[in-house]
């Protein structure tokens, strides 16, 4: 009879892993056998003659022999470890022999020990996630902000506090134990991270971003209400104007709505600035200018 196969694709917080270790042992009561464990997803065999139960443990090994080695004599057979330190192992199944057989930690010393160990690398990069936030919105949302940068702060925010959240508990080992970590809550993180990040590129990559350069010697002028560079607008935000006029005679230049109304003017013969903050409503919007003389015009708008 050929062997049966599946693939698990179920994610686990790492504060909550008590949690996967029962859908494994109920797995193993089915008839289901881990053949490899992962972080998102894990691959069974359909073996109904044995039964195990399964463990994890979590950290850097320096000597993964030896370390496997340890847990042999004490019963533990190795499956695989994943890229990011979670080790599993697995023993018979004995429905005669206490629970207690089947604890990985004898003590509860070892057992704080491996919680601490993850709670201080997710304290880390939570830490670092909300740095990341709090320099990305000084630097730049706050100096010119949209709903993709605004997006992308929120994002990082979220990982930041579940992360942080995370490591608080895995320091509590009795409040893991007791808490009844609901799948909706990390189901509920990927869809914020995932959303999160998916959203703000696709709302960036639906944002114009064009860039001019033209200019008139005095003999091409005067020059009245050219318009160039039309450009879509698909969601209501705040876009920005870099603009740079030189001419030798006010030259008035102008971005217009699909009715050809002004919704920015200005009036210059020198004017240099960077992210002009205009508030465009969904549409067509064009660029406009006027000038009796010479010039050179710059613009960019994104």
């Amino acid at each position: 009879m050929p062997r049966q196969y599946r693939t698990s694709f179920r994610a686990y917080a790492a504060w909550n892993y008590q949690k996967e270790l029962e859908d494994l042992n109920r797995a193993s009561d089915q008839g289901w056998q881990l053949v490899r464990g992962g972080c998102f997803h894990s691959r069974f065999v359909k073996n109904p003659a044995i039964r195990y139960r399964y463990q994890l443990d979590y950290g850097p090994i320096e000597d993964m022999g030896r370390y496997i080695e340890t847990f042999r004599e004490q019963g533990w057979e190795y499956i695989n470890s994943t890229f990011n330190g979670w080790h599993y192992f697995r023993k018979l199944y004995d429905p005669s022999l206490p629970e207690e057989e089947y604890e990985i930690f004898t003590d509860r010393e070892s057992f704080h020990e491996m919680n601490n160990r993850w709670a201080r690398l997710a304290l880390i990069i939570g830490c670092l996630l909300g740095l990341c936030a709090l320099f990305f919105a000084v630097r730049v949302l706050i100096p010119a902000p949209n709903l993709p940068r605004l997006i992308q702060v929120l994002t990082l925010l979220a990982e930041s506090l579940v992360l942080i959240r995370g490591a608080l508990i895995m320091r509590n080992p009795d409040e893991v134990r007791r808490r009844k970590e609901s799948g909706l809550f990390l189901a509920l993180f990927f869809a914020v991270v995932f959303l999160g990040a998916g959203s703000s590129i696709a709302l960036e990559s639906l944002r114009p971003d064009y860039y001019t350069e033209q200019g008139a010697t005095s003999v091409e002028a005067p020059i009245h209400d050219n318009r160039w560079m039309v450009f879509q607008v698909t969601y209501p935000d705040r876009y920005y104007l870099d603009l740079d006029i030189e001419a030798e005679k006010p030259l008035t230049f102008a971005v217009l709505d699909g009715d050809g109304t002004p919704v920015y003017e200005v009036t210059e013969t020198d004017f240099h600035e960077k992210d002009l903050a205009l508030r465009l409503s969904p549409g067509s919007y064009s660029m406009s200018m006027s000038c009796e003389s010479g010039f050179h015009l710059t613009t960019r708008i994104e």
